[in-house]
Order: structure tokens, then sequence, then C-alpha cells
């Protein structure tokens, strides 16, 4: 059975404020929603998912998302004005986005 919020214990960490203020500052710059698909994720949800073993999903400093209506590549785009590291998935439909710490 594949592994929810609830199958694990405990979060890792919190969301990094920063970026969070980042996809904010995308959501505005489209003027649409941001659908964060995957956050924050303990270890055993990111081994599920096929996550990398220190993937910064684990700290909180990552996340997946999209904009309806919007390509991809565009969002991306965005993302990297912004100083995100960005991973496009374009046959998921989706972007990996990402602030180093």
């Amino acid at each position: 059975m594949p592994a929810t919020a609830r199958d694990c214990d405990g979060w890792p960490a919190e969301m990094d404020p920063e970026l969070l203020e980042k996809i904010e500052a995308l959501r505005c710059a489209f003027d649409r929603p941001i659908i964060i698909t995957s956050g924050v994720r303990c270890e055993r949800r990111n081994a599920e998912v096929g996550g990398i073993e220190n993937s910064w999903h684990l700290s909180g400093h990552a996340a997946d998302l999209y904009c309806p209506g919007v390509p991809c590549d565009e969002v991306a785009a965005v993302a990297r004005t912004l100083g995100l590291g960005v991973i496009e998935y374009p046959y998921q439909q989706f972007d990996h986005v990402e602030i180093w710490r």
C-alpha cells in the first residue's frame, strides 16, 4: 500500500519560507494558482516516489508544482528568474523547483 502523510512518523522539516515566498511570486507572475503536488517528504515517501537519497524535498527546500493553463517551460523560465533551481518534467507536466541552502 502506498505511503501517505499519515504513514510517516512526522515531517523531517518545514517548507523553507524563502521557497514559499518565491512560489508565491511565481503565482503572482502568472496571476493563476500554483498547484504543489509534492513538498516536504519523509524518507519513506521519498523512496516510494523514486526521489534521490539526499533529495531537497527531505529538508523542505524543494517542491514539485504546476500552473494550470501555463506550459511547464514557461513556469520554469519564470522560476529561474526568481533564483530557483528548476528541473523540468514536460512529459509529466510539472516542474521541480528548489532553493539551495
